[in-house]
């Protein structure tokens, strides 16, 4: 099936509307009133929401925009739009629910959207600092995934670290890994230990909820079956399990003797019959069973449904690859 152009299917708007509201949402109901300071460009503006009263929506707006700004021109476009409209949303949403603006103090005539605004505002759930790391977290969590699957990002750091690694060619995980430790260690100077550390489990439960929406829960197994019988047991998976396999050669470290491996993706409930059907027919077989955190492919979920991407700049990566083969002849 051909991609769209843009690769933004209706399924994505309503991912990146979504994930940028609630990220709205968690800084304004779980974050800022506890003062948790998330990592990157948020973490940065709640720490400054703290010190100065500045609307964190906003921090996070102005300084996207001055490094998507930089991206375009440093690294190009790309997912740039993207970036900027979850940028907007995700702000606008953060200052509205937190009631951040005061319109009457501009004028009388704006008194209306002061009226409007407070509609949006809502409450901390909780003020314990632990169910705000962990239900917060999760809920940011969900949120980012959702924008990472549409192909969006949510700015800041990320984008930094892009910058960082295109001009010096710094490895992407270093840069990204010192950045945030920056964000955490001014959390520990300006908010206490106590609050860093509440900080850092945020952004552990954030980040495993974001593996979580990107590569599913763990539902999947895969399965190594070392068998003297790789043929029959392959078949009896196909018909049995209706599960592809592939058999592997290997060789003994110790023995020296060349084995067989037969390897197979298969759902966590059939598990138990795929063990009878290796019993069934050699019972001196070794599994190894390790968990996949995604599987796609015929059978499972389709592959085209997790690829986001812009047709036209895969052509032109093609032709960019063409090229540089045709240079090296």
């Amino acid at each position: 099936m051909e991609k769209a152009k843009d690769s933004l299917r209706f399924l994505d708007f309503i991912y990146l509307t979504f994930g940028s509201w609630l990220l709205g949402y968690c800084v304004a109901a779980f974050t800022a009133p506890n003062h948790i300071v998330p990592i990157g460009l948020t973490g940065v503006a709640t720490i400054l929401y703290g010190i100065k009263q500045i609307p964190i929506g906003l921090t996070i707006l102005l300084g996207n925009i001055v490094l998507v700004a930089m991206q375009v021109k440093m690294v190009g476009k790309k997912t740039a739009w993207k970036t900027i409209y979850v940028t907007i949303i995700s702000s606008i949403a953060t200052d509205l629910m937190m009631g951040a603006y005061h319109f009457a103090e501009i004028t009388p005539v704006l008194s209306f959207l002061d009226t409007l605004e407070s509609h949006f505002i809502i409450k901390p759930l909780t003020n314990d600092l632990f169910l705000t790391a962990i239900f917060g977290g999760v809920a940011s969590g969900v949120a980012m995934g959702l924008i990472f699957k549409s192909g969006g990002t949510t700015g800041g750091t990320d984008i930094i670290t892009q910058i960082i690694h295109f001009a010096y060619k710094l490895p992407i995980a270093h840069v990204s890994l010192c950045l945030n430790i920056a964000v955490l260690l001014a959390c520990a100077y300006f908010k206490g230990m106590h609050i860093a550390m509440y900080s850092l489990l945020y952004v552990y439960v954030s980040s495993k909820a974001i593996d979580m929406v990107l590569e599913g829960v763990s539902n999947f197994r895969t399965v190594f079956v070392f068998t003297s019988e790789p043929d029959v047991i392959g078949w009896a998976i196909i018909e049995d399990l209706r599960r592809g396999a592939t058999t592997l050669e290997g060789t003994g470290v110790y023995s020296g003797k060349k084995t067989n491996i037969l390897m197979t993706a298969i759902k966590r409930g059939e598990l138990p019959l795929l063990r009878t059907l290796v019993y069934e027919f050699d019972p001196k077989a070794f599994i190894i069973v390790a968990d996949a955190r995604q599987v796609l492919g015929q059978g499972f979920a389709k592959l085209e449904d997790e690829i986001r991407f812009d047709t036209s700049e895969v052509e032109q990566r093609k032709m960019a690859i063409a090229q540089t083969s045709e240079n090296k002849k």
